[in-house]
């Protein structure tokens, strides 16, 4: 476990694969807590310890949806970024909560001051990635990332962050408020009688049902642009999100324990090309 604080601000780590063994999810700097002053912004929200199951995240867990198996075997490779090869078993189509076997983990290099961490990833003539975690001082987290693509063959797809949200163990109701710098447009999976869209977020009327998860899609700015820029509060205590890119949608889920709101962004790169963003974090 990686240890950072910064004035208050105390973050942990895991080193790729101490926690999560999963393959859907980037191994990079996946976060187990976050906590400002003793409140505790980000921990465990599932029952479950099985380290190789799809959803064993916790905090700002990331993941790149850019795997594409048209040309791809069965019985051959293909990349998950964050991951490293994968082997595709049979024909079915990709499912990103499938476990897949990993033929080849890539090599792993970790760097770490007492409020910073830099993962970089290499797997050869597939791409090089870094990640880095800092702790900006007592309220602020800031997340950096690059990527140098060298497959013969373009990249495209989004990434994400799901953004588990825990604010001390508090239940999901009307006192959590999603807020965005515009009014917001999406598509509800089906109606809801507990949630529904304010002139700038998402309001909860009543807690989240444990069987009956809220889900909302292609959440955007319908006026324009959508940047990358949204609130979520709890009663007192609030984070707020903002991100270097434009953001293709947000995806909203919410069950009982969390409510995550997911930034999507669109990733193009051709062969041997480059891209770096970030995001900042800011508790309150």
């Amino acid at each position: 476990m990686i240890h950072l604080s910064n004035a208050g601000l105390e973050v942990e780590l895991c080193r790729p694969g101490e926690y999560y063994q999963g393959t859907r999810f980037d191994h990079a700097g996946v976060f187990r807590r976050i906590v400002k002053a003793g409140y505790v912004f980000a921990d465990e929200w599932f029952d479950h310890k099985d380290p190789f199951r799809h959803d064993r995240v916790c905090g700002l867990s990331e993941e790149f949806v850019t795997v594409d198996l048209e040309d791809v075997p069965v019985g051959g490779l293909f990349c998950k970024i964050g991951v490293g090869l994968l082997r595709r078993p049979d024909d079915a189509p990709y499912d990103w909560f499938r476990l897949y076997e990993v033929a080849d983990p890539g090599k792993w290099e970790v760097e770490k001051t007492a409020s910073s961490a830099r993962f970089t990833h290499r797997l050869p003539g597939w791409y090089r990635y870094t990640k880095e975690v800092r702790l900006l001082d007592g309220s602020r987290l800031e997340i950096r990332h690059s990527l140098d693509w060298e497959a013969p063959q373009p990249l495209k797809g989004f990434f994400y962050n799901h953004n588990f949200l825990t604010f001390d163990g508090t239940e999901v109701g009307p006192t959590r408020e999603l807020r965005f710098p515009f009014s917001p447009a999406g598509e509800w999976r089906h109606p809801y009688d507990n949630a529904h869209f304010t002139a700038d977020g998402v309001a909860f009327t009543a807690p989240v049902d444990p069987a009956d998860a809220v889900y909302c899609g292609n959440i955007h700015n319908p006026e324009g642009l959508t940047p990358c820029e949204f609130t979520v509060r709890e009663g007192t205590h609030a984070v707020h999100v903002s991100g270097d890119r434009l953001m293709d949608h947000i995806v909203l889920w919410a069950n009982p324990q969390v409510v995550c709101l997911e930034p999507y962004m669109s990733i193009r790169l051709f062969p041997s090309s480059f891209m770096s963003w970030g995001f900042q974090y800011r508790f309150e």
